[in-house]
């Protein structure tokens, strides 16, 4: 919570064209004010998919954005989230820890997009990144597929640090992902 007032600055003024969504990660849960951090992302503008899903229209389609709380806290609840949406409809999922879709997949979701991981921080040339967190050891970074299934995950490198707050050989980013019909 302490970060909520440059949070707000750096998401300041984001638009886009069917809203801004966000899930929760584990350091937010980290604080003493998980109400106050929901509360400072809502107020900036952007619906926070907790445990919840939202259709989204694209001319004639109609497919679901899907959120997740956090895994690490044990929040996520997957069932309650897909509870309303039709199996047959495209669904993303938003779910901090990347290794969740192991998970989605299960449930038939093409598309998980994830942080968590920050792309390893320090990743060094043929040995990758040399410290990832928890659930975020199989698909720590970039668009990779879960074995044997239709279920793809990106992870971004994310724009912050966690201790040590260093980055080498990966750099900050933020994704675009264009989609397009199959």
């Amino acid at each position: 919570a302490n970060y909520a007032k440059s949070f707000v600055a750096a998401v300041d003024g984001l638009k886009a064209e069917h809203g801004v969504f966000g899930v929760l990660g584990n350091h937010e849960h980290w604080t003493d004010e998980v109400d106050r951090v929901v509360q400072v992302q809502r107020d900036a503008g952007i619906t926070m998919l907790l445990n919840q899903s939202v259709p989204i229209a694209v001319g004639n389609t109609l497919w679901w954005l899907c959120g997740v709380d956090d895994v690490w806290e044990k929040k996520a609840d997957l069932e309650r989230t897909l509870a309303k949406v039709p199996d047959e409809h495209f669904r993303i999922l938003l779910c901090h820890e990347p290794d969740y879709a192991d998970t989605a997949a299960q449930r038939g979701i093409p598309l998980q997009l994830s942080g968590h991981s920050h792309g390893g921080q320090v990743r060094l040339p043929g040995v990758g990144p040399i410290r990832l967190p928890i659930y975020a050891l199989r698909y720590p970074y970039v668009l990779q597929r879960v074995p044997r299934t239709g279920t793809t995950v990106y992870t971004t490198a994310g724009v912050g640090v966690t201790f040590p707050p260093i980055r080498i050989n990966c750099r900050p980013e933020v994704g675009i992902l264009r989609l397009a019909r199959g």
